[in-house]
């Protein structure tokens, strides 16, 4: 057997489980239902800023005028070690307005991720039945606290939230349209009863949940993980999580601006893949390949190798199928303009893919003026 037919045999069999992954997704997303409870928990919003002058005070107003009752609900905000003014202008804003605590996180101790040191400090200070974390660059919209909260059932452990990206800057849409795929993969697979991602921009678990498994764990050392490995472990040690499809639950956050940022931020999050269970990885490693198999083949093709209109067969399918599993996304996620970035995205993802997800894994991963 030769190399070029063993080539293909690959591009079959990845090929393969690259549909039969993405079809799953799709019938995870149709399995999807608002869930809405009339309880009220008490809560204890987590904001964990470093060097956010800029975007703090539009945060803080959105908490400030959440609808939920002022005696069940907790805002901590942690300052992590800023070099601007974000503790200023927090301590102006708490001053005037009540239900609103600004701790200073010590230095993270060697070997210990940052944002993790940073919201365990607040997590350790928090007094409420449910934790639920978004960002200094967010703006949660009037009614996502009991939106979020109202997810939780008997038997819920955890709520990830759908938290789109700004389009500003000359690559809006490819941050925005990578935050959307995200979304679909985090809410396909819930809807699965899997898990797979989250973000830490719009994430909800019991306080109980969160002690069950022990907290972060060996995650604490990822540069990334404060959302999807904590989501994992609490799945993994029998805890039930949902996706919240309600709009009144969607958190906007601001996107990276330039390409190096968005370039920055894709490798502190793919960092923590090599903590995800073993499954996740042995799947993940069937899909990579997928990728640079693609444009492997498609080379070959153009020199005669293959013909042209199989490899392009196999391409097609492939987005078929992710054009499936999109549509039924941006149903459920009220994303609208998605096909051209879905058409674009087809041809140029695999690239990306496959150049991105190797650095990921090397080096240090730099952040908010930190090597982690």
């Amino acid at each position: 057997m030769t190399l070029t037919t063993i080539t293909f045999y690959l591009l079959l069999f990845c090929g393969s489980v690259w549909v039969v992954a993405v079809f799953l997704l799709a019938i995870g997303l149709g399995r999807l239902r608002r869930v809405s409870s009339a309880s009220l928990p008490s809560v204890s919003v987590l904001v964990a800023a470093r060097n956010e002058e800029q975007n703090i005070l539009k945060c803080l107003k959105a908490l400030s005028e959440q609808n939920y009752p002022s005696d069940l609900r907790e805002y901590i905000i942690i300052n992590d070690n800023s070099t601007d003014r974000t503790a200023e202008i927090i301590e102006e804003f708490i001053n005037t307005t009540p239900g609103f605590r600004l701790l200073q996180a010590e230095p993270a101790p060697a070997g210990v991720a940052p944002k993790k040191h940073t919201l365990l400090t607040g997590i350790n200070a928090s007094t409420g039945d449910i934790i639920l974390t978004t960002d200094a660059d967010c703006q949660p919209p009037h009614g996502w606290l009991r939106s979020m909260t109202g997810c939780f059932k008997p038997d819920t452990d955890a709520v990830v939230g759908h938290s789109p990206l700004h389009e500003i800057g000359l690559i809006s849409s490819l941050v925005h349209f990578d935050g959307f795929i995200n979304a679909v993969i985090s809410a396909g697979t819930l809807g699965l009863g899997k898990a797979s991602s989250s973000v830490g921009r719009n994430f909800a678990y019991l306080r109980t949940a969160f002690n069950k498994v022990g907290g972060f764990g060996s995650g604490l050392t990822t540069a990334s993980g404060d959302d999807d490995l904590l989501l994992q472990r609490i799945v993994k040690n029998g805890g039930n999580a949902v996706f919240n499809i309600d709009p009144r639950s969607f958190v906007p956050a601001l996107g990276q601006q330039t390409l190096r940022g968005w370039w920055q931020m894709k490798r502190r999050h793919y960092s923590a893949g090599k903590r995800y269970n073993p499954a996740l990885i042995a799947i993940g490693i069937f899909l990579y390949a997928f990728n640079p198999l693609l444009i492997i083949t498609a080379i070959m093709a153009a020199y005669g190798s293959y013909d042209p209109g199989t490899i392009a067969a196999v391409w097609g399918a492939k987005a078929c199928i992710d054009g499936l599993a999109l549509s039924r996304g941006a149903r459920l996620l009220r994303e609208h303009d998605w096909l051209l970035s879905w058409f674009l995205a087809e041809i140029v993802s695999p690239l990306i893919f496959t150049i991105l997800l190797p650095l990921s894994m090397v080096g240090k991963v730099k952040w908010k003026d930190r090597t982690l």
